[in-house]
């Protein structure tokens, strides 16, 4: 049997029929929409007091007593740094050298292998992060009643180097997170961190 056909006007509006249910069909849910644009990289410029430098993505703090490999710019370098320990204030040996007003001394126990295939040369920069998203690059300070501060120019392959990185804050700050940059890498790579 023959099925009438559809007036003229009905067949013209088909067409917007179909778009307007397509139209009117939910969304996706959330898990299946395609990925949102990743957020750009803050560039730091290595000023003290500057916001703080996010990690690369994928790259998680690591904690007291963790390590992290560390790249140069240059095939063959490598460095396993590890955070031996966080104190929080740091005293000097010297009873006549201290912080002035308003400010205190944190410290932080770290230990540099090289573990490339080529010398290593001048230990890079380190910041501490506080909970207001400033950062407080190392000071010199002597002996700490803890230790010896670190110094090294130059590391040859399996060679350590101990020692103390001290920062001066602000007597309210409080430090949540330490940052090693290789000193011959472009900010945000070569980095390592540690959560304290």
């Amino acid at each position: 049997m023959r099925q009438p056909a559809l007036p003229l006007p009905a067949i013209a509006l088909l067409p917007l029929l179909l778009f307007g249910a397509a139209a009117c069909q939910s969304a996706p849910e959330p898990d299946v929409l395609a990925p949102a644009a990743a957020p750009a990289v803050v560039v730091d410029d290595g000023a003290p007091g500057a916001a703080q430098a996010p990690a690369r993505p994928g790259v998680k703090d690591a904690h007291v007593g963790g390590t992290a490999r560390v790249h140069g710019r240059q095939i063959g370098m490598h460095l396993q740094v590890e955070l031996g320990a966080f104190v929080d204030p740091a005293i000097s040996v010297d009873k006549n050298f201290a912080p002035p007003a308003g400010k205190r001394w944190v410290a932080a126990s770290m230990s540099f292998v090289n573990v490339g295939g080529a010398s290593y040369g001048a230990l890079g920069r380190m910041w501490a992060h506080d909970s207001a998203g400033q950062r407080h690059p190392v000071v010199k300070t002597g002996e700490l009643t803890t230790g010896k501060p670190i110094v090294f120019d130059s590391l040859e392959v399996g060679e350590r180097a101990e020692g103390w990185v001290v920062f001066e804050i602000p007597e309210s700050a409080r430090i949540v997170r330490l940052q090693y940059q290789d000193a011959n890498t472009q900010a945000n790579s070569g980095e390592g961190f540690w959560a304290v």
